[in-house]
């Protein structure tokens, strides 16, 4: 069998994903301090050469009667355990509803030209986001996949 497969000293591809959730979150007028995180994925990339990663967000944003909200969910990348950067724009989720229902929410971020390492990502609920009116809204099913390539 020697011989008969190529040996690879890098990997091509990597993938991971992660679950999570945010709430029953109160009434919030005002920024609050510090975002609430929703979701984490970490992906070792150390073994890709020019690594590039697509991130992928779905979840369902459960809403009480008569609420109105904007939440503005933001990106954080930490590499190697180092500080915590936002990388991408903000995703926004916006709605007034008069009855009980549940809505799925969704975006991508690809994130390119970086350097080999240990990436965690972090999908957060940003400090001026705004729930209006009636607490107890829910986010749920939330997950984050992040699918790694060489470049």
């Amino acid at each position: 069998m020697n011989g008969c497969f190529p040996s690879f000293e890098r990997e091509n591809v990597v993938l991971n994903a992660a679950t999570g959730g945010a709430g029953p979150l109160p009434v919030i007028t005002t920024l609050f301090s510090d975002p609430i995180t929703v979701v984490s994925v970490t992906l070792d990339a150390d073994r890709l050469s020019n690594p590039s990663i697509l991130l992928t967000f779905t979840g369902i944003v459960n809403l009480p009667l008569g609420i109105s909200v904007t939440l503005n969910f933001e990106i954080l990348r930490t590499k190697d355990n180092g500080a915590p950067i936002n990388v991408g724009s903000t995703y926004t989720f916006a709605t007034t509803v008069n009855v009980l229902e549940a809505e799925s929410f969704a975006f991508q971020f690809f994130d390119s030209n970086l350097d080999p390492g240990t990436y965690t990502y972090t999908v957060v609920l940003s400090t001026n986001s705004i729930i209006d009116i009636t607490p107890g809204l829910t986010v749920v099913n939330a997950t984050l996949s992040a699918l790694g390539v060489s470049n």
